[in-house]
């Protein structure tokens, strides 16, 4: 059994390794799948919904250092076993959305990976054999050694690095966990073996909490939205040729000596003497293809809809804030003074938000700024850019920069850069 604990460790630490830093490059974003979650027509766990983002932080952290500690055996018992309530939660947030079909991402990976709540479900299930396996046996496991280290983490890395190229494509998950497993080597190497798990413990949250602070004050390190910097938002907005599209079926409700009973349209129902029309339902029968953007438009009362325009335009700048009532007030006062500096040149300029028009007076008026907004649906909003507020630089619909509000440019910049000023 020692060898099935060891391959239950490796798989378990390393998967638990790279889901957690996957969510955690994008925090803002897992916040907004467990909104979901919590949400009144889901859970309907209100408590939780002003604490999205710190749970957020706390799973994604969690998951780092559960995983580094199965993989190097440190406190097995607390490890084991909170491995187990932590699938266990998983487990039943996972089946009650699949089996409900309330919340149809479950975003275990963030968005690098699309999971249909069924597949995550079963993701889980076999994560759950695994760590049955481990709690069964973590008596047996002590605190590993550099030298039983060597045996265990660098097959832990391959899985780290496999999974990285071929499903993230993305390496930084590799190069994280390999400073986790230098500062194991650290530790296990000048330490005194009293110190040697809490000390390790400290480090890699210290580490995991540097890196969420970073992607948090700025944006994901790696986008995997349809919003990335070189997409072009017109393109993804239209089906390729040769897509699928969505196949339905029209159901016919007729009544016949007194009974109502369900037709196809091949049945043809109306061509039956004596019976009468009742109803008629379209089903969904096959889910086809969709464009990766939808629900992507801009509008206001007085220009109405200036979708196609920005769209069009050379060079156009979109400020996005999803709610205002949550927005940064300095970077509310960024956004004013590229507005006003930008105003002057051949440049299409539009902030966007999901906010009422009376929030947006009152908090612009808190804020000491003039913006004029434009509307644009608040789920698009918060898949734009993570920032409150955020700013993109479009070129005829293509993505070519986005900021984060405390990383954003001077219009001197903007202009020197993208207008050849």
């Amino acid at each position: 059994m020692q060898k099935l604990t060891t391959i239950s460790r490796t798989l378990v630490g390393a998967l638990f390794i790279v889901s957690g830093l996957v969510k955690a490059n994008d925090a803002v974003g897992f916040s907004f799948k467990l909104h979901d979650y919590f949400a009144p027509d889901v859970l309907d766990i209100p408590f939780f919904l002003d604490y999205v983002y710190p749970l957020a932080v706390f799973i994604c952290i969690a998951e780092i250092l559960l995983g580094l500690a199965v993989l190097v055996g440190a406190k097995m018992k607390l490890t084991a076993f909170s491995l187990l309530l932590m699938i266990l939660f998983f487990d039943g947030l996972t089946f009650y959305s699949a089996y409900f079909n309330k919340v149809t991402d479950c975003g275990c990976f963030g968005d690098a990976i699309k999971l249909t709540p069924w597949e995550s479900f079963a993701k889980d299930v076999v994560l759950s054999v695994l760590i049955f396996i481990i709690v069964a046996f973590h008596a047996k496991v002590k605190y590993q050694t550099n030298k039983v280290n060597v045996k265990i983490l660098p097959a832990a890395l391959v899985l780290v690095g496999l999974f990285s190229h071929y499903i993230l494509d993305w390496f930084l998950p590799v190069y994280f966990t390999l400073i986790l497993f230098v500062l194991t080597w650290l530790v296990n190497k000048f330490l005194p073996k009293e110190i040697r798990e809490w000390t390790l413990a400290t480090l890699a949250l210290i580490t995991c909490i540097a890196f969420s602070y970073h992607t948090y004050s700025h944006l994901p390190i790696r986008d995997y939205r349809p919003y990335a910097i070189g997409k072009n938002i017109a393109v993804d907005m239209v089906l390729p040729e040769g897509a699928q599209a969505d196949v339905y079926e029209d159901v016919w409700k007729y009544e016949l000596n007194g009974i109502v009973s369900d037709y196809t349209t091949q049945d043809k129902p109306w061509e039956i003497q004596g019976a009468t029309f009742v109803d008629r339902e379209t089903k969904l029968i096959l889910e086809g293809d969709h464009p990766p953007i939808h629900d992507f438009s801009i509008e206001s009362d007085a220009l109405g809809d200036v979708t196609d325009s920005i769209l069009k335009a050379s060079n156009a700048v979109l400020f996005v804030m999803y709610d205002l009532t949550k927005s940064d007030d300095e970077g509310l006062q960024k956004v004013e003074k590229i507005i006003n500096e930008l105003e002057q040149e051949a440049v299409s300029i539009v902030a966007m938000s999901a906010t009422t028009e009376s929030q947006m007076l009152s908090i612009c008026q808190e804020a000491g700024v003039s913006i004029p907004f434009f509307f644009t649906d608040e789920t698009t909003l918060k898949t734009i850019v993570r920032a409150n507020p955020g700013m993109l630089w479009l070129q005829e619909g293509t993505i070519v920069n986005k900021w984060h509000h405390n990383d954003f440019p001077s219009a001197d910049d903007l202009k020197k850069q993208y207008l050849n000023n």
